[in-house]
């Protein structure tokens, strides 16, 4: 895996203001051939990801889709939902909470409506996606991510740290790693580039699924439409919004509860990555879309 050039030039003030002491951060543009950083922290320190995980979740099952042990119809659990549906949150199962008993089993969870109906952001629905690489793959969900998407990605430092893994059947594949803001720029890298899955699968991920589909983003409220992708969220139309306004309709990316964020602008070819101090939360709501306008300001001027 080769690694993204990066630029010397300084990060504008506007976006140095609106960072906080020990806040890691990189961005840059999205190159023809590859990522060119134009900033990125130097810290090493490896911190969990939270919800940012389902990214990395979405790219394994794609890739066991294109080894062709999974299909995007394949029914999971014993309500037999479909792969596609559970990407993109709109299989009707619940939300599903850290510590929710129903976490240890989601394929007995019951839909709360049906497929389509509307799109529930479901933490249950990517735990079922675990158990399915763990069944169609033979092989454990962490040890499959971690041989299909975080080494050939390049991902040195990632990794689900022994704490999610001793959580007795857990998978860790919606809320599970950890690791560092290069961690995060590879991950952008390999949703960005055909390297570990086709230009067509990278479009699929980047594509809205049932955009019509109404439904809550978590901290943001109901969006009407909440457009998802087989993976990422899509920015749409919703404001106001994690990304902040100066992206693209078309972007898209993810946010944690740890106070995390990706994002990548397909339109402007701008990405940013983001790794905080503490949970998500009020502070979250008012300072990334700042942050995030200042980084499109400045990436654009140059």
């Amino acid at each position: 895996m080769s690694q993204a050039a990066t630029s010397k030039v300084a990060m504008g003030a506007a976006v140095r203001q609106a960072l906080r002491p020990g806040e890691d951060l990189a961005y840059g543009y999205v190159g023809a051939q590859e990522l060119v950083v134009r900033h990125q922290s130097q810290g090493p320190t490896a911190r969990p990801w939270a919800s940012v995980s389902k990214l990395v979740t979405a790219l394994a099952v794609h890739v066991a889709i294109e080894e062709a042990s999974l299909q995007r119809s394949t029914p999971l659990g014993d309500q037999q939902l479909v792969v596609e549906d559970l990407l993109s949150h709109a299989s009707g199962l619940p939300t599903g909470e850290v510590a929710d008993a129903s976490m240890s089993t989601p394929w007995q969870v019951r839909p709360i409506c049906a497929p389509h109906e509307r799109r529930i952001y479901s933490n249950l629905g990517y735990e079922l996606l675990g158990y399915g690489i763990a069944q169609y793959c033979t092989m454990p969900f962490h040890q499959y991510a971690r041989e299909a998407v975080l080494e050939p990605a390049g991902m040195t430092q990632a990794s689900y740290p022994a704490s999610v893994l001793a959580t007795g059947p857990v998978t860790g594949a919606a809320f599970g790693l950890i690791g560092t803001i290069a961690d995060l720029v590879s991950l952008v890298r390999v949703l960005c580039y055909p390297s570990l899955v086709t230009a067509g699968t990278l479009m699929a991920i980047r594509t809205p699924f049932a955009s019509e589909l109404v439904g809550v983003l978590p901290g943001y409220g109901r969006q009407d439409p909440n457009q998802w992708g087989l993976g990422p969220e899509i920015r749409g139309t919703k404001a106001p919004h994690w990304m902040g306004s100066a992206v693209s309709e078309q972007s898209y990316g993810h946010f944690g509860q740890s106070g995390s964020f990706l994002w990548i602008d397909p339109v402007q070819r701008f990405f940013a990555v983001f790794l905080g101090t503490k949970p998500f939360g009020a502070w979250a709501k008012n300072r990334w879309p700042v942050l995030n306008n200042a980084i499109v300001e400045e990436l654009a001027s140059s």
